[in-house]
Formats: C-alpha cells, structure tokens, sequence
C-alpha cells in the first residue's frame, strides 16, 4: 500500500511507493533511458535504433519513453547535452587546477576532454557523429557547443595572458583549434586513424601552444 503523498508528489498527481515518490520514480526512468540512449546511439547509430529498442535495452514500456521524451530526437540531444555538459565541467576544472604556463594549461585541458571521450568511444560518437545531419535544431545546438569550446580556449588564453578584451581573430582561432580536435576525434572514432589518443593530445597541446604563443602578449 503507498505512503502519503508529499507535497511534490500531490503536484505531479502521484503517490509513493517503496518510499519512492513519483518525481523520483520518473527520474530513475529518465535515467534509464539516457544510458540506453548512449549505449545504443553510440554503437549502433541514432538512425538505426528505434524508441521500441531503446525502451527494451532500458526494461521500460513506450508509455514511458513518452512520459519524458516527445520523440527519439529530444533523447539524443538529452544525450548529447549529458555528455557536453560533463567534459566541458572537467576541461574548465581541470584548467582551473593548472600551472600558469601555456602548455600546461593546453595539456591539462586536452588530456581532460579527449581522455573523458576515449574512455567509452560512445560518447564519441555520439558527440561528434551521431549529432551531425539529423536535424537543423540539433545542427543549431552543435555549432552553439563549438562555440562554447571556444569561449573556453579565449577565456582561458585572455587569463594567461591578463587581458580584458580579446581580439576577433583569437576567437576565430580559437574556433579553429576546436574543429581541429574534433575532426581527430573523428578519425579515431571512425577507426581511421592510427594515432592513439595519447598522440593525438600531444599533437594538439603543440597546436594550441603554438596558438597562443603566436596570438596572445606574451
């Protein structure tokens, strides 16, 4: 038999069960889903898998996908926006932490980025790949993302550097220097290249250096 319900629950017309109200119920759902997302979309691919295949990888019924998600899409981006919004927390935190030298700054921010999307090449894909074509909103949400990488970079560089304004062809630079590490991303993903991930933090940490030292005071 279900507990009272609490305030939270009476709005969302819900009562708890096994001391678990409905708005916890609904986001262990969510959760659920979000990881078949991920496992699915980064395997086999958004166009190949259906809400039925997502819903049995997760156990759930499709009367629950519905219950958070409108359509197949709004998982992806929910999926996407998971894992650009945990890497580009650690890349801040882990430039946050570094030494004041601009190499340092650009390997403590690479190894953070590109090691958290090489340790399951899911997020990867679905970061770099999955996204790509599927649809103007989500074509408009990727470009905003490449640009909030970006920010990071002049946010970043201006700190070193001790400047308050920045200059446009930073900024473009600085655009550049993300598609450069993405477009890597991608060959590794694709298994087209054969750089490890490692080589590919060395080679951009070069990049990004050779970047700052030639746009920013020293």
């Amino acid at each position: 038999m279900g507990e009272a319900p609490t305030a939270a629950d009476r709005r969302t017309g819900g009562r708890r069960y096994g001391g678990r109200s409905t708005a916890a119920r609904v986001a262990e759902r969510r959760a659920a889903l979000l990881e078949a997302g991920l496992d699915l979309f980064g395997t086999d691919g958004y166009q190949r898998v259906s809400v039925k295949q997502v819903c049995d990888r997760a156990g759930l019924t499709q009367r629950y996908f519905y219950e958070s998600f409108d359509e197949r899409e709004a998982l992806l981006l929910a999926v996407y926006d998971e894992i650009v919004d945990d890497v580009g927390h650690r890349t801040v935190d882990a430039i946050d932490k570094t030494l004041p030298t601009i190499a340092e700054l650009a390997h403590v921010a690479l190894t953070e980025f590109i090691g958290y999307l090489t340790a399951d090449r899911r997020r990867a894909r679905v970061m770099l790949l999955e996204v790509v074509g599927v649809s103007p909103a989500l074509d408009a949400r990727r470009r905003r993302v490449i640009g909030d990488f970006a920010e990071i970079i002049v946010t970043a560089g201006m700190a070193h550097a001790g400047l308050a304004e920045t200059t446009d062809e930073f900024r473009l630079s600085a655009i550049g220097l993300v598609g450069a590490v993405n477009q890597l991303l991608v060959d590794w993903v694709l298994g087209e290249a054969t750089a490890d991930p490692a080589a590919i933090e060395h080679v951009c940490t070069r990049l990004f250096s050779a970047a700052f030292a030639e746009l920013l005071p020293s």
